[in-house]
C-alpha cells in the first residue's frame, strides 16, 4: 500500500512536468557535513529555516521543535522540553550518551538533552536530518540529527534591535542584538532575559510552580582573512532558576524547583575544503526538593568537549571527505544529604569517518557512500559518597555503513533512495559500573554488551516547480541489540543485556505552495504541510511484548504541522494548527487502576498564530496567541500545557 501511493505520487509529478525556471537554492550543511544545495542532498531533510523562526511563537529551541512536527516530544511545564523522537528513536529523558537521536549545535554535540535551554533570538536556523547519520556523527545518530545552527555577522555595517514582549500569565522579556560586518571582521551579539508566573490550565485550573526566570547572552566574533579562510569564536549563555517543578497532577509539588545553568564556547577555523574546531560545553542542573521543613540539593554537573577535523578532496564533481572526531563527555553527581545516585563517569570517543560522492551524467545522477570506525573508552570514576564503588574502565569499538542514491529525472524532479546502519555505544553505566547504592541494590555493568545498532532504508521522491514544493518518503528500520536493564537473579544485581529491539516504519511528507504570488497577489499567501505517519512500530523483545504489548510505547501514530504562511514586506501572519496521534503510555499514576500498565494517550491539535507588522520602517509590533482555540492538552499524561495564552511586542531596529 505505500509503494502504491508513493508511485501515484510519483505518476502525478512527472504528469505535472513543464518548463522549468531558476530556483532559489536552499543550501543545507548536515546531511553530509558539506554546504550543499538541498536538491543534491540523498538525505531526508526538513529544515527550520530564519523565516520560520522569526514567525513562530517559540521560546527556545525546543518549542521550534514541537512546531515541526517531527515526532514524538516530551515536553514538561517550566523549561524542559527533553526527549524529542525521530522516526521511532528518541533522545533520552536525561542522559545524552543514552540518546538514539542526536543533538549538534553548529555541528558538535550539543552538550544537552533539553532544548529549551537553547535560546530561539541565537538560531539561525535547524537542519533536521532523518534516518541514519551515525557514518558522520558517531554513536546516538539512529533516528536522525538535529542540528542548531547559531547565528552570525553577514551584512556590512552595524545592525541591531532592542524590544521587549509581554503577555499572558505574567510573562515578561527584554532582548537586544547586535551584528553586521566591518572589512574583515563579522560580531554577532545577543542578551535577553524573561520571566513568567504560574499558569492555568483547560481541566485542572492554575498549576502552582510552573514560573521561571532566565538570561541569556551570545556571541560570535570572526576574521577573513587570505583567500576565503576564516576563524571564529562562540559563546553561549543560558541560566535558567526557579524552575518550577510542579510534578504530575496525581502528586502535585508546589515548592520543588530547579536551577540549570549552560556555558558553551566554541573555535573554528575552515578553508573552501578544510574545516577544524573545538568545543566546550559545561552545563549545572540543580534540582532542589522540599520536605518535611528540609530542602535536599541534587547537583549534576556534565562537562562535553570535543575536537573535530575534515578535509574535502574535489576531482571534478566528484569528492570525497575524510574527517576525524573526539568528544569526551564527563558527569560529576552529589547531593546534599546521602551519596548520589549515580557515580561519576568519563566517556571519550574516538572517529574516523570517509564519504564519497560520484556525480555522473552532468550531475544528474548521485552516488554516495560512506563508512566509519569508532573506538570507546569508558569509565566510572572515585565517587564522593559511594564507598562501596569499584572504579573500572572498558573498552570497544564499531564500525558504521551507509549509502544514497539521488537520479534527477528534471532539474524540478527527482528520486532518491539510501541504506544504512547506525549505533548507540552502552554508556559508562552500562559497561563499567559496580557498586552498592545507599537503598540497596547492587549495580554491576555489562562488558560484554555490544551497541544498540539500527538498520534502515528509505525511498523518496521529490518535486519542487515555481513556488510548489514536495517531498515523499517511505522508510523502515530494524532495531537490534537494544540495551535492557534488568534484575539479574544469579548475580543478584541490577545489570544490562541485549534484547531484540523493533521494527518502525512509515511516511513522511512535505509540501508547500504559495498561491498568492501564482494568483498575481502582491504578497504571499503559502499553504504548507508536514506530517509524519507511522505504518509499523512493532516491538521484538518478548519480555516487553509479554508486560506491555507488541506496540511500541511514546510514539504517536501520526505528528502533523498544517498551516499558512503569510507576508509582504511590511507585515508577516503564521497560522499553523499542530497535531499529535494518540500515542500507547505506561500509565505512572499509583493511584489509578492500570498503574504500570499500557494506556491510550488520546490525539490533541494546537493552534498557534503570530502576526508582525511595521508601521514605520524601523518599528515593529508583534502579537502571538498559542493555544488559539483554547484546548486542554499534555505532551506528557498528567502534566497538561497552558490555556490560551498571548503575548504582544515591541522592536526598533537600527
Amino acid at each position: 500500500m505505500v509503494f502504491f501511493i508513493l508511485f501515484l505520487y510519483f505518476i502525478f509529478l512527472v504528469n505535472s512536468v513543464l518548463a522549468e525556471e531558476p530556483q532559489l537554492e536552499e543550501i543545507i550543511v548536515t546531511a553530509t557535513r558539506v554546504e550543499e544545495p538541498k536538491k543534491d542532498v540523498p538525505y531526508s531533510i526538513q529544515v527550520i529555516t530564519r523565516e520560520d523562526i522569526k514567525n513562530s511563537t517559540a521560546k527556545n529551541a525546543g518549542d521550534l521543535i514541537v512546531e515541526s512536527s517531527i515526532g514524538h516530544v516530551h515536553k514538561y511545564p517550566g523549561l524542559s522540553t527533553s526527549s524529542i523522537g525521530l522516526r521511532g528513536f528518541r533522545t533520552d529523558l536525561f542522559d545524552d550518551l543514552k540518546s538514539r537521536v542526536l543533538i549538534l549545535i553548529n555541528g558538535n554535540r550539543a552538550g544537552t538533552v533539553n532544548l529549551a535551554t537553547i535560546p530561539v533570538d541565537d538560531i539561525e536556523k535547524i537542519e533536521i536530518v532523518k534516518g541514519p547519520a551515525s557514518v558522520l556523527y558517531g554513536s546516538s545518530a539512529m533516528g536522525g540529527v538535529i542540528n542548531i545552527i547559531t547565528k552570525q555577522g553577514k551584512e556590512e555595517g552595524i545592525h541591531g534591535s532592542v524590544g521587549g514582549e509581554a503577555g499572558s500569565w505574567k510573562y515578561w522579556k527584554t532582548k537586544g542584538e547586535l551584528n553586521g560586518k566591518k572589512g574583515a571582521f563579522d560580531f554577532y551579539l545577543s542578551a535577553s532575559r524573561s520571566a513568567m508566573d504560574d499558569y492555568s490550565t483547560k481541566n485542572y485550573g492554575k498549576i502552582e510552580n510552573t514560573g521561571y526566570y532566565d538570561e541569556t547572552l551570545s556571541t560570535r566574533f570572526g576574521y577573513s582573512f587570505l583567500d576565503k579562510q576564516h576563524i571564529s569564536f562562540g559563546f553561549q549563555h543560558w541560566r535558567g532558576w526557579d524552575i518550577g517543578s510542579p510534578g504530575a497532577r496525581y502528586s502535585p509539588d508546589p515548592d520543588n524547583y530547579k536551577d540549570i545553568e549552560r556555558n558553551r564556547f566554541d573555535l573554528e577555523y575552515k578553508t573552501e575544503t578544510f574545516k577544524g574546531g573545538y568545543y566546550f560545553t559545561k552545563l549545572s542542573d540543580e534540582n532542589h526538593e522540599r520536605s518535611t521543613g528540609n530542602s535536599e540539593l541534587t547537583l549534576k554537573k556534565t562537562t562535553t568537549q570535543g575536537l573535530s577535523l575534515q578535509k574535502i578532496f574535489l576531482i571534478d564533481d566528484h569528492r570525497v571527505i575524510i574527517g576525524g572526531q573526539w568528544d569526551r563527555i564527563e558527569v560529576k553527581s552529589s547531593r546534599s544529604a546521602g551519596a548520589p545516585y549515580n557515580p561519576n563517569s568519563q566517556y571519550d570517543s574516538y572517529g574516523l569517518f570517509s564519504e564519497g560522492r560520484l556525480s555522473l551524467f552532468n550531475k544528474r545522477l548521485l552516488l554516495n557512500a560512506g563508512v566509519r570506525y569508532d573506538y570507546f573508552e569508558d569509565k566510572i570514576l572515585p565517587t564522593e559518597g559511594i564507598t562501596s564503588l569499584k572504579p573500572r574502565k572498558e573498552n570497544l569499538d564499531h564500525v558504521t555503513i551507509r549509502g544514497g542514491i539521488l537520479y534527477k529525472l528534471t532539474d524540478n524532479l527527482s528520486i532518491k533512495g539510501n541504506a544504512g546502519t547506525a549505533f548507540r555505544a552502552p554508556a559508562p553505566d552500562e559497561l563499567a559500573t559496580d557498586y552498592v547504592s545507599s537503598w540497596g541494590t547492587h549495580y554491576i555493568g555489562n562488558p560484554d554488551l555490544k551497541p544498540e545498532k539500527s538498520s534502515s532504508y528509505d525511498v523518496g521522491v521529490a518535486y519542487t516547480k515555481d513556488l510548489f514544493k514536495s517531498e515523499l518518503t517511505f522508510f523502515h528500520s530494524i532495531f537490534k541489540d537494544k540495551i535492557l536493564s534488568y534484575y539479574d537473579n544469579a548475580l543478584k544485581a541490577q545489570t544490562f543485556k541485549n534484547v531484540e529491539g523493533a521494527i518502525i516504519q512509515g511516511i513522511e511528507g512535505i509540501f508547500s505552495y504559495d498561491i498568492g504570488l501564482v494568483a498575481g497577489l502582491n504578497f504571499s499567501v503559502e499553504p504548507f504541510l508536514n506530517f509524519t505517519y507511522h505504518t509499523r512500530y512493532s516491538s521484538k523483545d518478548e519480555s516487553e511484548i509479554q508486560q506491555y504489548g507488541k506496540t511500541l510505547q511514546y510514539i504517536p501514530k501520526c505528528t502533523a504541522a498544517l498551516g499558512i504562511r503569510a507576508g509582504k514586506d511590511n507585515w508577516d501572519l503564521r497560522l499553523i494548527a499542530n497535531y499529535t496521534g494518540n500515542e500507547k503510555v505506561i500509565d505512572y499514576n499509583s493511584k489509578s487502576s492500570t498503574y504500570e500498565k499500557v494506556i491510550t494517550k488520546n490525539d490533541f491539535t494546537v493552534v498557534n498564530l503570530r502576526g508582525s507588522y511595521r508601521p514605520l520602517k524601523n518599528f515593529e509590533l508583534t502579537i502571538s496567541i498559542e493555544n488559539l482555540f483554547d484546548r486542554a492538552y499534555e505532551y506528557v499524561q498528567y502534566y497538561p500545557m497552558p490555556r490560551r495564552t498571548i503575548t504582544g511586542g515591541v522592536k526598533w531596529i537600527f
